[in-house]
């Protein structure tokens, strides 16, 4: 796993509060859960993982960073993202805390991908040695976390319907139209590697 240095990237807070949505009750579900089953294993400074869902065309809520995900919602564990000021390089937030580090995978995602309202984003070793077994694409060369070529790369697998794909010697990215399609696409991949690790 990669030592986790924060982020790499300039934001402007305009404003402590957000605009409360009912579908960050669904993203602490998953973010909690892919905790529990190692889909996104803690380390000392919050969880190796990131989730997010898209509030319009430019904007999206995402995990914070160094979250450690807990069952109960704290509103502060989420960072509402209101754009990207291109010109400056800096993403325009709303919240008490800092946007996960992988904040520019996701909002180059949404930007090129208009039916994707969903993005999970783990850390599974086992998902990683056994992709080609399952099926999985991988992308050709490592990038560094949290920053705009590493997001540059998954834009890269998003041809051909992929809706699932490993970020090479880093982490897996699931897509969805939402929260829960993203979520239980990861569990049927991660269903498929428990039985090809049982059968061979």
């Amino acid at each position: 796993m990669e030592i986790y240095q924060g982020v790499k990237f300039e934001y402007t807070r305009v404003s402590t509060s957000f605009i409360w949505d009912q579908r960050l009750e669904v993203l602490n579900y998953w973010t909690t859960l892919f905790t529990e089953l190692g889909l996104a294993p803690l380390h000392g400074d919050g969880a190796y993982g990131n989730q997010s869902y898209r509030t319009s065309p430019s904007s999206f809520f995402i995990t914070r960073s160094a979250m450690k995900p807990q069952k109960n919602l704290h509103p502060a564990d989420y960072v509402h993202v209101t754009g990207f000021d291109t010109a400056n390089h800096t993403f325009i937030i709303e919240g008490t805390t800092i946007p996960s580090s992988e904040s520019f995978l996701h909002n180059s995602l949404y930007e090129a991908l208009p039916d994707i309202n969903a993005i999970l984003h783990g850390h599974s070793s086992l998902l990683s040695q056994y992709a080609e077994d399952l099926g999985i694409p991988v992308t050709q060369k490592f990038h560094d976390y949290g920053t705009p070529e590493l997001a540059e790369s998954a834009l890269k697998m998003t041809g051909n319907n992929c809706e699932f794909f490993i970020l090479k010697d880093h982490g897996f990215v699931a897509l969805g139209k939402n929260i829960e399609t993203a979520g239980k696409l990861t569990l049927d991949y991660y269903s498929e590697l428990i039985k090809f690790i049982k059968n061979n």
